[in-house]
């Protein structure tokens, strides 16, 4: 994983030093203050993953903890990861009524971007241009981060430059051009990666060039959590940095609207799988049916066999398995059967219970800790 993590690093010190490249021989506008965020989002990235490569260094195995976490017993279980989705992001401006409507000078124009962060996963919007005219800064872009714990937190940060000030770049003559080219190689990934095992302070990076008219400087942030996520729309309080003064400075209301997501992979992977025999009654009589069974987003979906999931046929028996169920072993029952283990569910305050068996006891134990590792899933 170590070095997964240092290919990263070093693909983002390439790119890095492809936009310092292009940096040194652009001359307009537009394309320096893509060029520059994009440089901002690089160096954004290695140090993410820089301290991610820290951690894991100092942290003992994660699969090794989830492992021995599991042996411990419930009070020890590790809940699943989730997909979190963040989208449709709307920040209102609070122009002044004489600024908003007044024609009578050019107004002026600000490039704004958003940059996400959620430990090593850094992701960022397109640029928009914003003046006078515009009531709302608007983000289409969906981000989607992977591999989300339940007190994960994204932060949000809001970069503003002003795009009327005048363009000059002073760090990025044909001498500085040439030492990007030649000092930063493959030796970049080498360096950065010993420097890193000798736990070195060093700067491994040279600085960014300077480019006065395309800088961008933190305008606002917030960070989101679990309690944020929603299906609906949700308004989240913004703190505001730099005043009228700034060149960056817009005058934002203090808050930012968007949709945030999560979902849970216990809701959409199949926790466990494999044949069950449930208990039928027909005619007063027990009867036993084999049914092919998948423990998936609070359901126990029962199948005659594999087969009918991929003809996506609807299951014979759907159990509801969620915070309201209570699942309880049992070594044999009066029709002989070993390796038991009820469902029951309250439906319409009466307990409907529901018997399966296992094939072994070793397969009782598996679907068990499958049913508790769901509920302490779902309890997140």
């Amino acid at each position: 994983q170590e070095c997964d993590i240092q290919e990263k690093i070093d693909f983002e010190v390439r790119m890095r030093e492809g936009i310092c490249r292009l940096l040194a021989v652009s001359s307009q506008r537009e394309q320096l203050l893509r060029a520059v965020k994009s440089l901002m989002v690089c160096n954004a990235r290695i140090g993410a993953y820089r301290a991610q490569l820290r951690s894991q260094k100092e942290e003992p195995n994660p699969c090794r903890a989830a492992q021995q976490s599991s042996e411990n017993g419930a009070k020890d279980r590790v809940p699943c990861r989730a997909k979190v989705a963040l989208s449709d992001i709307r920040i209102p401006l609070m122009w002044k009524g004489s600024d908003h409507f007044s024609n009578k000078e050019k107004s002026q124009r600000y490039a704004v971007f958003c940059l996400f962060r959620m430990g090593a996963q850094v992701f960022d919007t397109e640029v928009t241009i914003v003046d006078k005219a515009i009531t709302d800064i608007c983000f289409e872009n969906v981000t989607i981060f992977d591999e989300a714990r339940p007190d994960f937190q994204v932060k949000v940060e809001v970069y503003s430059c002003c795009t009327e000030e005048p363009l000059c770049i002073t760090n990025t003559p044909k001498k500085l051009a040439k030492k990007l080219k030649t000092s930063l190689s493959k030796a970049t990934g080498k360096k950065l990666k010993a420097a890193l095992e000798e736990d070195s302070t060093e700067p491994l990076l040279p600085p960014d060039p300077v480019i006065h008219g395309a800088k961008y400087s933190l305008l606002a942030y917030t960070t989101l959590g679990l309690e944020s996520a929603e299906d609906s729309f949700r308004t989240h309080n913004l703190t505001i940095t730099g005043n009228e003064e700034s060149s960056f400075w817009l005058p934002l209301y203090g808050n930012m609207c968007c949709r945030l997501v999560a979902q849970p992979s216990c809701m959409t992977k199949d926790m466990m799988a494999g044949f069950l025999n449930q208990q039928q009654m027909v005619g007063g009589l027990t009867s036993w049916r084999r049914l092919y069974c998948i423990l998936r987003g609070g359901k126990l979906f029962c199948y005659y066999s594999p087969e009918e999931i991929e003809a996506k046929l609807e299951p014979a028996l759907t159990v509801s398995i969620n915070k309201e169920t209570r699942i309880r072993a049992v070594d044999k029952d009066c029709s002989r059967r070993t390796h038991n283990f009820s469902v029951i569910n309250p439906v319409s305050g009466e307990a409907v219970t529901q018997h399966f068996a296992a094939d072994s006891r070793d397969e009782l134990h598996k679907w068990m800790e499958a049913f508790w590792q769901h509920f302490y899933d779902l309890s997140k």
